[in-house]
């Protein structure tokens, strides 16, 4: 099967690039893809952090720009030329409707290829304009899609009626450096004699760091030996969260990486944790859980559809209710009073075997057939 697949890509950084790399590695096992990245992603004054690149080898042919109508005319050209059957968009925000748009108009006009939607997200967890207008410009010229969570499953059926489309779950992140031992990982970060409760990520005000930083003061009190790390560059609200810090009283026991983290050092802050904690106001899915995983470790997680579907309830994390005051603080603390990283790896161990690469090149499979028929 010929494949166009149109996503961010190495060298520009982040979980959305990374998933995308290995999809693409998997795709690439039985089919013949076309690859096409970005060569400008965001105009830098949109760009809330340091840089969107990290010093990974680039993939695939890096000439569209979200901006240049030229390049997205480019784009078609190839596409035509290559004579694909499917073209797959990644998507994850409005803000490259037009481009993707165009691009999928012409397609569908001049070629008999089928147009695939790969979603992070359908809706963004910041208010965009016109959103829901921009997503129906662009879905009418999209023949199947693929959701990775419940939530925007049901995004999905309130803006396309009858829509085709199939559902994988994200899969386990495998590219990351092996787990070390944890003593040696917290000797190495100067932790050590500390249980440690992870928060992993850009930092974002949907993530609710804020509700996480709260919550642990009762962690605290109870628990002596605990520490929180904190690890991601922030996008937003720095000062709110280092005040927040600087009014705990345990703030000796709030430790803050306030950067991005090179793929090459995740193994070292997650050998070192014990629970992974996701406190998120809102999410559609999350990379964070699947590498949580990757490492064996347990999740703690908000009661939200695109999180809660991918516990394993009590065997391989827990979920808070965010209604109730002090649920966090009472599931961290029950976590640890009960904390068994024997049975949390076994259960981890079994479960990931449910979220494979593979899915998603049997999921296109899939929907090239039932659109076949």
């Amino acid at each position: 099967m010929k494949i166009s697949f149109i996503s961010v890509l190495p060298p520009y950084r982040g979980g959305i690039s990374n998933h995308s790399s290995l999809i693409l590695k998997e795709l690439k096992k039985n089919n013949d893809v076309q690859v096409i990245n970005f060569r400008k992603l965001y105009p830098s004054i949109f760009f809330p952090g340091k840089s969107q690149y990290d010093d990974s080898n680039p993939i695939g042919s890096r000439f569209l720009s979200s901006v240049n109508p030229i390049t997205w005319r480019k784009v078609f050209l190839d596409v035509e030329a290559n004579h694909s059957d499917i073209l797959i968009f990644k998507f994850w925000h409005p803000f490259f409707i037009p481009c993707y748009r165009y691009i999928a108009k012409k397609i569908k006009k001049n070629t008999n290829c089928k147009i695939v939607i790969i979603f992070d997200n359908i809706l963004p967890h910041e208010p965009f304009p016109f959103t829901k207008v921009l997503l129906n410009y662009f879905f009418k010229y999209v023949d199947a899609y693929i959701v990775q969570s419940g939530k925007v499953e049901k995004e999905l059926a309130t803006i396309v009626p009858n829509p085709i489309y199939d559902k994988v779950f994200h899969p386990i992140y495998d590219n990351y450096p092996d787990i070390i031992d944890k003593r040696d990982a917290k000797l190495k970060l100067k932790i050590q004699d500390s249980d440690i409760v992870l928060f992993f990520g850009l930092i974002r005000k949907y993530k609710g760091l804020d509700r996480l930083i709260l919550s642990m003061e009762k962690v605290f009190e109870e628990k002596p030996n605990i520490k929180l790390l904190i690890v991601g560059e922030c996008y937003g609200e720095k000062k709110k969260y280092l005040s927040l810090i600087k009014k705990s009283k345990y703030s000796d026991r709030i430790l803050w990486v306030e950067e991005y983290v090179k793929e090459s050092e995740v193994n070292l802050y997650f050998s070192a944790s014990d629970v992974v904690v996701l406190p998120y106001l809102s999410a559609s899915q999350s990379g964070i859980i699947p590498l949580a995983y990757n490492y064996n470790k347990p999740v703690i997680v908000s009661d939200l559809e695109g999180l809660a579907e991918v516990v394993d309830v009590d065997k391989t994390g827990h979920i808070f209710d965010p209604k109730l005051k002090n649920d966090l603080s009472k599931k961290i603390v029950d976590f640890f009073d009960l904390y068994d990283e024997k049975f949390y790896t076994k259960n981890i161990e079994e479960y990931k075997n449910n979220f494979k690469w593979s899915n998603f090149e049997d999921s296109i499979i899939k929907l090239l057939h039932r659109l076949e028929k």
